[in-house]
């Protein structure tokens, strides 16, 4: 059957709204009519050929990584992970294996889970998955990169799993002050020049959230332990994103003062299985916790028009 769908016909170049041909679902697959799918930081990096999970793939490639849908024969909502699909979120229907589909909690509201689905899986799978903390427990988290959707996000997820200090890390000014709000118990302002900041107020976290990366993290990484009092104490730094670079110089010498582990969060750091196994929790999560972000609703026929847009909140395609 012809559906629309956003295609990238160029790696980089911006999608066009045009017809596909969507085969019928396979024994294995179920057809989902999408409803709404965020346009995350993944999402453009694959659009633009740079994200490892498209590479020695060709265009035509249909961006998005997830979204919320509905199984037309129940009539049921469902969250789903488009990764592993051969079309991607933004379309009017797309075929997905049967274990890429997840019924809504009830009270879901179906826009917000399609934006923020994404940036929490981040946090929360560096949480559980790679530094192998669990929900409930009193973590001490610190957060490099907190002002941006994921940043945030990952403040309101360690909330929930019940931390008891959430440091945040980040250019000072409005956004940085609202994750007081979302639960931070400290701040730390980068400084100008990165090696005046003080990361004191996070000398003693067991988990450091890294979303930049770059001389940001290389500033962060220095300053926490250098203050850090017992260098004993394990700290897993698991790093979800490279905002700020992909290098970072971190002297050996760090490595072996400090009970230091460094990790990373992304497809093949984690399987599917431990990210479907987790997927439930962080719904009803998202939900209970009453997790919000703020998003820009944009329209899949308009792609080619706001896709190159730059700043202000993270677009949500209805569809």
């Amino acid at each position: 059957m012809s559906i629309h769908a956003g295609v990238v016909k160029v790696w980089g170049n911006t999608p066009v709204y045009d017809s596909i041909d969507l085969p019928a679902p396979s024994e294995d697959q179920i057809r989902v009519k999408v409803l709404a799918a965020g346009v995350h930081t993944l999402v453009r990096s694959r659009a633009a050929g740079k994200h490892f999970t498209v590479a020695g793939k060709n265009p035509p490639h249909i961006p998005g990584t997830d979204g919320v849908g509905i199984i037309p024969e129940t009539n049921q909502k469902v969250y789903f992970n488009a990764l592993l699909s051969p079309t991607g979120s933004l379309a009017q229907e797309i075929n997905l294996g049967k274990h890429d589909v997840f019924p809504l909690p009830e009270g879901a509201d179906p826009d917000t889970i399609a934006v923020l689905v994404n940036p929490a899986m981040s946090s929360w799978m560096a949480l559980t998955a790679r530094a192998g903390v669990q929900p409930g427990s009193s973590v001490k988290v610190a957060i490099v990169g907190a002002t941006g959707v994921s940043g945030q996000t990952a403040v309101q997820i360690s909330k929930a799993f019940g931390a008891s200090e959430i440091v945040t890390i980040g250019k000072p000014g409005p956004k940085l002050e609202k994750t007081k709000q979302l639960g931070a118990t400290a701040l730390i302002p980068l400084a100008e020049d990165l090696t005046k900041t003080d990361f004191s107020a996070a000398a003693d976290v067991d988990v450091v959230l890294d979303y930049l990366w770059g001389d940001v993290s290389s500033a962060a990484f220095a300053g926490i332990i250098n203050a850090r009092k017992n260098k004993n104490q394990r700290l897993n730094w698991v790093d979800i994103g490279a905002v700020a670079g992909d290098t970072q110089p971190i002297p050996a010498s760090f490595l072996r003062k400090a009970n230091v582990a460094l990790l990373g969060c992304g497809p093949g750091s984690w399987t599917f299985s431990e990210l479907y196994g987790q997927l439930p929790a962080m719904l009803e999560a998202l939900v209970k916790g009453d997790v919000k972000t703020d998003f820009a609703v944009k329209r899949l026929e308009d792609v080619e028009s706001w896709w190159n847009e730059k700043g202000g909140a993270r677009p949500l395609v209805r569809i």
